[in-house]
């Protein structure tokens, strides 16, 4: 039962990652990575590069958790993994510390969006070899 938790659990994240990468490339540059660069940076022609940089990269951070799911070896796996879990810590920061401060926040809809990020910390975490199985 605990493989299938794991593997429900590494789906889900991958699945955030990808559909947040797949929104950041839009014509919109949506998702998490636009309201995350946004609030840096707002909006200008260097906040639409950063925002489909970190787009490919939450889609290639979904595909190598699914391949390391599936165990294919690959052997930088780990390390664009990590490279990633560092990034999305840097997200959480800014989306779940910085930008509330700036304005009003409901409180319920912080809880979720909180909860959702730390599940993807925790999924990528466990993705690897070196914090997870």
């Amino acid at each position: 039962m605990n493989r299938f938790a794991l593997m429900l659990l590494n789906i889900a994240a991958a699945l955030y990652l990808f559909a947040n990468g797949i929104l950041g490339i839009t014509r919109d540059r949506g998702g998490d990575f636009g309201a995350m660069v946004r609030t840096i940076f707002g909006r200008g022609d260097f906040s639409n590069v950063l925002i489909l940089l970190l787009a490919v990269c939450g889609i290639a951070a979904g595909i190598f958790m699914l391949l390391s799911l599936f165990r294919v070896d690959v052997p930088i796996t780990d390390i664009i993994l990590l490279v990633f879990i560092v990034l999305w810590l840097i997200f959480i920061v800014i989306v779940d510390i910085i930008r509330p401060l700036q304005g009003g926040v409901n409180f319920l809809q912080y809880l979720t969006q909180l909860a959702t990020h730390l599940m993807v910390l925790g999924a990528l975490a466990l993705a690897t070899r070196r914090y997870g199985s």
